[in-house]
């Protein structure tokens, strides 16, 4: 962009606006004067006549016609987009009509002063305003085609990024600015499959309105990225505008989507990557607010995670009296301290915000903790989850003093300092599980199950689902970044399932779900259908604009078998026994599984720690082997 250029984009929409009107006035003025009558006039005297004497004595012919068109072309919208959407056929027909509003008012004046009805007269009179009409229609345009080549140059960068926007609303005409401006990205279509909009332009740019015309544009500019700039969008049809562009394999990014502007977290200009809940064949469950959460105290183990950082968020929404962070990593518990205070501050809230650096395994830290703070409810997220990481046999004893006995330490001191509810976080690995890592979660569950029955006041609740999205060790972040980096992409197996679904939304309904408690539940999650990694794998791999190396054409990605890791399944469950019941959220179930008594899961839990002290990995193994059913290493 010019100088001239970058010095117009820079004025107020009001500046722009009198300008441009002005620049209009300008033109009806030199047309009315070089083919109206000053011209005809001057020449008629022989060039003895001055222009502006001329002027003087017939100013009004060329006011009152010039004021008429342009208040007839303000009133009808043509100044509401001023130069950008020009090309549209509607401001092309009102610029039309607008140029023969001012030459034929023009013709009618003419024939009023002069109050002549002769043919030849009126004829001369016709022809003239419609001379009149026709050069100030041609001088509207070449304006406009001025400006366009001042304020939108075409960028001809031979190593620009071909672009094409999904979307010709407001969005994307947003989105189109901040594009001009960008010498690495060459805008080369719209895109929007509104029937009002089809095959027209916006600043020269057609508009395409099938896939098939997109197909065209990949089989060209095989760099081709598609912009979605459709904010606001239905969920369900925006998944279907995915899957369909998955098919051209053409990459794809988006702005933000409408509630992350309304929050003021992003600009409609920054353009990032899909979010991946977009990848899940299923509605997005609807996020409810936290009941009576105003004036709690409220506790989040590992609130540094991926699921405590979100639950920590959402709690904090609905403007609790205070929040205590708890972490062991202080790294972890800097950042979601730093996230907390910016939503604080952006939402006026009056929530005490408490960072704590701590462990679960230690009791008299707890004990201090409790007595300092009358906590109302705690949410257990802290957990050692990374499946093979846990199934070292080096790992096995911290994993398992972490996930059991941390819990354990948690709850006692939840029933000692008599906190009303007590929520775990679990897993679906939890399920007749295949590794430690699932049998300690299986454990922990046993455990606070048992503790619910030996008291009457603190209600103890699980809540059980599968994988979450972008969670820590998730399995599609790794997949990203192998697709970054050419390749290949690795799964363990073709056929191996699993759940999913977005950490806000497991979150919330975490959430949901403590407020039903009425005390041992384990809370099921509707995760949806299982997919398949192998083609979320391949989903990936297209909407990033590649191939695969099997198919035909292109620059492909392999995808590769590695085998199941330790303690891995093929596939994941939800519940162990019993029935599946209902709740008044058609998202959450529950169910009320067979447990031990308290008594027997206490000496488990001394076997444990004695096992603990000197490491006998193979002890906490048969314990965990005898206590936790389907557990079979």
């Amino acid at each position: 962009m010019n100088a001239i250029g970058i010095t117009l984009s820079s004025l107020n929409r009001k500046t722009k606006f009198l300008i441009v009107v002005l620049n209009d006035f300008t033109f009806a003025l030199i047309c009315w004067l070089v083919f109206g009558p000053p011209m005809a006039t001057y020449i008629a005297s022989e060039f003895s006549t001055g222009i502006f004497e001329i002027f003087i004595d017939e100013w009004k012919s060329f006011f009152f016609p010039a004021l008429i068109s342009i208040a007839y072309l303000y009133i009808f919208g043509f100044y509401k987009s001023l130069i950008k959407f020009f090309d549209s056929k509607d401001s092309i027909l009102l610029s039309l009509t607008g140029s023969l509003v001012f030459g034929f008012t023009w013709s009618a004046m003419h024939v009023y002063q002069f109050n002549t009805v002769s043919t030849s007269f009126l004829s001369i009179a016709l022809l003239q305003g419609f001379l009149l009409s026709a050069v100030f229609y041609a001088f509207l345009n070449i304006s406009r085609d001025i400006a366009k080549y001042l304020l939108y140059p075409y960028n001809t960068n031979s190593d620009a990024k071909n672009i094409v926007i999904y979307g010709a609303g407001a969005s994307g005409n947003e989105l189109f600015q901040s594009i001009l401006l960008d010498p690495s990205k060459r805008l080369l279509a719209f895109f929007d499959d509104s029937k009002n909009l089809r095959d027209r332009q916006i600043n020269n740019i057609p508009i395409l309105g099938s896939f098939d015309q997109l197909l065209s544009l990949k089989q060209k500019y095989s760099d081709l990225e598609v912009l979605l700039a459709i904010p606001s969008i239905a969920t369900e049809k925006r998944r279907e505008i995915i899957s369909k562009l998955e098919q051209i394999k053409v990459a794809v990014r988006t702005v933000p989507s409408f509630h992350e502007l309304i929050a003021d977290q992003k600009k409609m200009t920054d353009i990032q990557n899909l979010s991946l809940d977009d990848l899940l064949p299923r509605a997005r469950v609807a996020k409810d607010l936290v009941e009576n959460a105003k004036h709690k105290t409220l506790f989040v183990s590992g609130a540094g995670g991926s699921i405590g950082s979100e639950i920590v968020r959402q709690l904090l929404e609905n403007n609790p009296k205070e929040i205590i962070l708890f972490d062991v990593s202080e790294y972890n518990l800097f950042n979601v301290e730093r996230a907390c205070i910016a939503v604080k501050e952006s939402k006026n809230l009056d929530t005490k915000i408490i960072p704590i650096l701590g462990d679960i395994k230690d009791s008299s830290n707890l004990n201090y903790l409790f007595l300092k703070f009358p906590v109302d409810c705690i949410y257990h997220a802290a957990a050692y989850k990374h499946v093979p990481l846990v199934e070292d046999i080096n790992n096995i004893t911290v994993a398992c003093e972490n996930n059991i006995i941390g819990t354990y330490n948690l709850a006692l001191q939840a029933i000692e300092h008599k906190i009303k509810s007590f929520v775990m976080i679990s897993t679906d690995k939890a399920v007749r599980p295949s590794n430690v890592m699932g049998a300690s979660k299986r454990m922990a569950e046993i455990v606070i199950q048992s503790l619910n029955t030996s008291q009457a006041f603190t209600k103890f609740s699980m809540v059980r689902f599968g994988n979450v999205i972008n969670s820590s060790g998730s399995v599609i972040p790794l997949f990203v970044d192998q697709i970054a980096k050419g390749g290949p992409v690795t799964v363990t197996h073709k056929n191996v399932t699993r759940y999913f679904m977005t950490i806000p939304e497991a979150s919330n309904l975490v959430l949901q779900a403590a407020q039903m408690s009425e005390g041992g539940e384990v809370f099921i999650l509707d995760m949806g259908e299982q997919l398949k990694i192998y083609d979320l794998a391949k989903k990936l791999i297209h909407l990033s604009g590649r191939n695969i190396t099997t198919e035909m054409g292109g620059d492909g990605i392999e995808i590769i078998e590695v085998g199941l890791r330790p303690g891995e399944k093929m596939y994941e469950e939800l519940l162990i026994s019993g029935d599946q019941l209902p709740t008044n959220n058609p998202k959450i179930f529950k169910s009320m599984e067979s447990f031990p008594p308290f008594e027997t899961i206490e000496s488990s839990l001394q076997a444990l720690k004695t096992a603990m002290m000197v490491n006998d990995y193979n002890q906490i193994i048969e314990i965990l082997k005898k206590n936790v059913e389907g557990y079979n290493p």
